[in-house]
This record gives C-alpha cells, sequence and structure tokens, in this order.
C-alpha cells in the first residue's frame, strides 16, 4: 500500500474519530448525572463489541468468550492498582499487554479450529472465570471480588476544566479509550489487514490461494481483538467491582447481540447495537410504566425483548440497523 493511501486512510479514521468525540461530547453535556454513566458504560460496551466487529464480522471467527478476556483486562488493571498503586493511566495500557497474550494464546489454539468448535472452546474459557476467581482466592478474592474505581480528576484537570460530578469522570476517562479504539479499528477496516481478514471470512481456501497466510492472519486477529476486549474490561472494572459476577458468560452474550443488532460487519452498528443494548431497560420502562407489571415480569422484560428483537434481526435483516441504511442507500 502506498504511503499517499496510509495517509488517506489515517485522515479518514482521525476525521471520524474527532467528529464522534465531539458529538459524544456535546450529548454527555445535555444528560443529566445517571444518563452521563450510562453513556459511559456505552463507550466502555462500546470498545468491547468492536472485538466482535474484527473477530467476527470482518474475519468470520466465531467466538463466545469475550466476556473472559474482557475479565483478563479488569483483573489485571485491579491488581496493577491495587498491589502497585499504579494510577489507572499507566495500568490500562498494561492490562491491554496482558490481554493481548491470552488474545495469542487462544488464537494459536483457534487457528487449528473452526465453526462450533471454536465457539465451544471460547465459551469454556468464559464459564471457568468463577473456578479460577475462587481458585486463587488469595489474588482474585473469588466471588467477593477485588475493589476499584475510577476515582476522582486529579487537581490540574480541576483547575483548567473545573470539578467534574463522578458520572462526567467516567464519562471524560471512558471517552479517550474509546476514541483511539475507534480509530484503530476504523483504520484496520479500510486497510489492507482488513481485506484480507474479509477474504479469510468469505473463502479461506481462495484467500490461501491469493497468498493470504490465513493461520498467521486469524492469529494477527484475534490478539487485535484481544487487546480491544481487554481495554473494555478494564475500563468496565472501573466502575466499582472487579469478580465474576462482573464478567459472567451473559456479557459475552451481550456483546454478540449489540454486534448483531446494529450491524455485526460495521462500526457505526457496533456503536448502534451497544446503545439499544444499554439504554433498552430505560426505553422499556418508560413505555410501560403505566402498566402495572409485576417485579418478576420487568425484570426479565429487557432480556426478552432483546432476545426477539436479536432473532428478529437475524430472520428479517442480518445486516443490523446500520447494514439496512447502507443497503437502502446504495
Amino acid at each position: 500500500m502506498s504511503n499517499l493511501k496510509r495517509k488517506s486512510i489515517a485522515r479518514t479514521s482521525l476525521i471520524r474519530t474527532l467528529i464522534f468525540s465531539a458529538l459524544i461530547l456535546l450529548g454527555g453535556l445535555q444528560f443529566d448525572a445517571y444518563n452521563q454513566a450510562q453513556l459511559a458504560v456505552v463507550l466502555i460496551l462500546f470498545i468491547g463489541v468492536l472485538s466482535i466487529t474484527l473477530l467476527t464480522g470482518i474475519s468470520g471467527q466465531l467466538s463466545l468468550g469475550q466476556g473472559a478476556l474482557m475479565a483478563v483486562g479488569g483483573y489485571s488493571t485491579a491488581l496493577l492498582m491495587i498491589n502497585y498503586k499504579l494510577s489507572l493511566w499507566v495500568a490500562i495500557p498494561l492490562s491491554i499487554i496482558s490481554s493481548a497474550i491470552a488474545g495469542l494464546l487462544l488464537g494459536v489454539a483457534a487457528a487449528r479450529l473452526r465453526g462450533p468448535y471454536l465457539a465451544g472452546t471460547t465459551l469454556v474459557i468464559a464459564l471457568a472465570i468463577p473456578t479460577i476467581a475462587n481458585r486463587f482466592m488469595s489474588v482474585f478474592k473469588g466471588d467477593e471480588g477485588l475493589q476499584v474505581d475510577v476515582g476522582y480528576p486529579p487537581q490540574w484537570f480541576s483547575s483548567l476544566f473545573g470539578e467534574p460530578t463522578y458520572e462526567q469522570w467516567q464519562l471524560y476517562v471512558a471517552l479517550p479509550f474509546a476514541a483511539v479504539a475507534l480509530f484503530f479499528a476504523s483504520n484496520i477496516l479500510l486497510s489492507r489487514t482488513g481485506r484480507m481478514w474479509r477474504s479469510i471470512r468469505d473463502h479461506e481456501s481462495a484467500a490461501s490461494l491469493a497468498g493470504v497466510n490465513f493461520a498467521r492472519q486469524k492469529i494477527y486477529v484475534f490478539v487485535i481483538s484481544s487487546t480491544f476486549a481487554g481495554l473494555s474490561g478494564a475500563l468496565y472494572g472501573l466502575r466499582g467491582l472487579v469478580g465474576p459476577s462482573v464478567y459472567p458468560v451473559s456479557l459475552s452474550l451481550l456483546l454478540l447481540t449489540a454486534a448483531v443488532l446494529g450491524g455485526i460487519r460495521s462500526i457505526a452498528g457496533a456503536f448502534i447495537g451497544t446503545v439499544i443494548v444499554v439504554f433498552l431497560p430505560d426505553w422499556i420502562e418508560l413505555i410501560l410504566g403505566n402498566f402495572e407489571l409485576s417485579e418478576q415480569v420487568s425484570n426479565y422484560l429487557p432480556a426478552l425483548i432483546s432476545s426477539l428483537l436479536l432473532i428478529l434481526t437475524v430472520v428479517i435483516n442480518p445486516a443490523g440497523v446500520a447494514g439496512a441504511k447502507l443497503h437502502k442507500h446504495k
């Protein structure tokens, strides 16, 4: 790829990232504290959904264990902050390295597996989190977990921008990491690497004949995807607790649901899907607020509606919300 083409891709990705960051900041200023915290969760999970977009949507590798990779990032960050008193700005980048190593090990296995065998392997890893946490109780504190949070802004930040609320600070911490993730994901999708991954997804044999080393690329995509998942998990744990209850198997399914609803092959779809799964419970409560429903029904209704939306999306519009919009404009 020529230098001119690389610069064009980088420029396009940068413009997208700046527009995204500006819109999030403007939106956050209009929200109350509760919705600011929700928007921070959207940004955090958006990074995790991007890992699904790259791994499954672009390269065609199905994983049900992204929650486990998020746990690697979350536990690494918590241990670094608690045991070594590192700031989150140092601990999170270091935790990404540990997630990348986990992705490398998983990628080596993935290079020999495909389809349901790969999905099953990653699911087993996700199921193993509580066992590992309880087996090494002195380190991971079992089901009790590790107490860690995003803290409060440093003095220099408050002096320059004023004293933010705790929810605003959560949003401000998540935004730069989400922006960096968006920039790199956009670069990958527009680059030669993204085209190679798509060729592997569409036809491995044809990609091999075209000179693509699909085994090496599978390992590569798992490493990259794991860094995204680890970053998401690190930020997700900073909401207050890092433990098995924070990274259940359902978290992996939530990321996959968001990716499918929004459009699993689209970055815009990743964000749209994340917004849907995070805000859906509130939307349901707003719509059904006038109905007298039992607490049990109210608690399970968001999950039920999410499942129905997922089924309808797969049956009626597999391309998701963003995919449908792109198809309409063609």
